[in-house]
């Protein structure tokens, strides 16, 4: 296992008990068999979940009206053919993660010491906690206090349960962008004192600070390919999930605009409001999702910046120091379009284009 693995050991552990990470970083039998149980056994239960519902319709599906009945059964035929999609995509994908983490070393290695990406995984433990929290509370408490029907309790309970599993796969891609903007954010930190050095330089310095200067410039223009080659691999370990989950949670916003609407004009104006509040949920995982690919365009606009900050002076001193910054430049512009993680373009939604269309 590698010493960035050892750091988020106990994030990868936590997405391969919930069979979202297939990929196993320890040798041996022991860890693989883990691995295969995690898949197994989450499989089952999912499996075993959306069959008792195909058994027993009545007992989770609306059937007061056709119109409803139908809203709730395209609801599980979605759910149904997203998790195999999602199932389908693990299994072939899950070579793509060895390279991740590969290409993560290599990257700790060269630019960023271990001990800096601590802070990271506190962070994502943090996000992910509150975001459970938050979603259980709303649905919990609308399907035991809210609803008057036991299907409604039974449909709340059950989808709770295989959403939750949607948006962790959501927060697992998050981590991953996470890691990707804390990567570029490091990096424009070295270009930041390397500015510096070059400002002393230039005055100062001789041979050997130009030599030191050239060493972090090359270090930086490694660094930011390696970033480039990994935003690659993520795109094609995830990217499928991401669009998949993204057509689902507006078909559901969809659906349960519908229920929304039903209930304020039978009377029940508080369950309508309490389920809306109930979709806040969905919302926030597509927000974290696209604020966390935003912060990685922005550190990129930031390094782009900084690049242009190098001192002059030094650079028209040093022949060798000009055409490393310049080919640097050449290097992020010939990165068209602007480092994303993407799926079919659909990340790069802005604000403004994803609440017209989830509202």
């Amino acid at each position: 296992m590698t010493n960035l693995c050892l750091t988020f050991a106990t994030a990868l552990g936590f997405y391969q008990l919930l069979g979202l990470h297939w990929y196993t970083h320890k040798a041996g039998w022991s860890s693989r068999c883990w691995t295969v149980f995690c898949i197994v056994f989450n499989f089952c239960f999912v499996t075993g979940l959306l069959y008792w519902i195909y058994q027993n319709p009545t007992q989770f599906l609306f059937s007061d009206s056709v119109q409803g009945f139908l809203v709730d059964l395209s609801k599980f035929i979605l759910m149904t053919l997203v998790y195999n999609s999602l199932l389908l995509e693990n299994c072939f994908n899950f070579p793509t993660l060895r390279e991740v983490w590969k290409e993560l070393d290599q990257i700790r290695v060269r630019c960023i010491p271990c001990s800096k990406w601590t802070p990271l995984r506190r962070q994502h433990f943090t996000i992910v906690g509150c975001f459970l929290v938050h979603q259980a509370w709303w649905e919990l408490s609308f399907a035991y206090f809210i609803t008057t029907t036991v299907q409604g309790r039974n449909f709340t309970i059950a989808f709770w349960i295989l959403f939750m599993l949607l948006h962790l796969r959501q927060l697992q891609i998050l981590l991953y962008t996470d890691v990707v903007g804390f990567c570029l954010k490091q990096m424009n930190d070295q270009l930041r004192w390397t500015i510096e050095l070059s400002k002393g330089a230039s005055r100062y310095g001789g041979t050997r600070s130009d030599g030191q200067l050239c060493a972090q410039i090359a270090q930086l223009t490694d660094g930011f390919a390696r970033v480039e080659r990994l935003l690659s691999l993520i795109n094609r370990a995830f990217g499928y999930s991401f669009a998949i989950i993204k057509l689902i949670i507006h078909v559901y916003l969809l659906t349960d605009t519908y229920w929304i609407v039903f209930g304020i004009l039978k009377g029940n104006v508080l369950e309508g409001l309490y389920l809306e509040c109930c979709l806040l949920s969905k919302i926030i995982a597509l927000m974290l999702n696209l604020h966390s690919n935003e912060r990685i365009g922005q550190e990129c606009v930031r390094m782009r910046q900084l690049l242009h900050s190098v001192d002059l002076g030094w650079q028209l001193r040093c022949e060798t120091g000009y055409q490393m910054v310049q080919n640097f430049l050449l290097k992020m512009e010939s990165c068209q379009p602007p480092l994303t993680i993407t799926a079919m373009s659909l990340f790069k939604m802005n604000y403004a284009i994803m609440m017209e269309v989830s509202c």
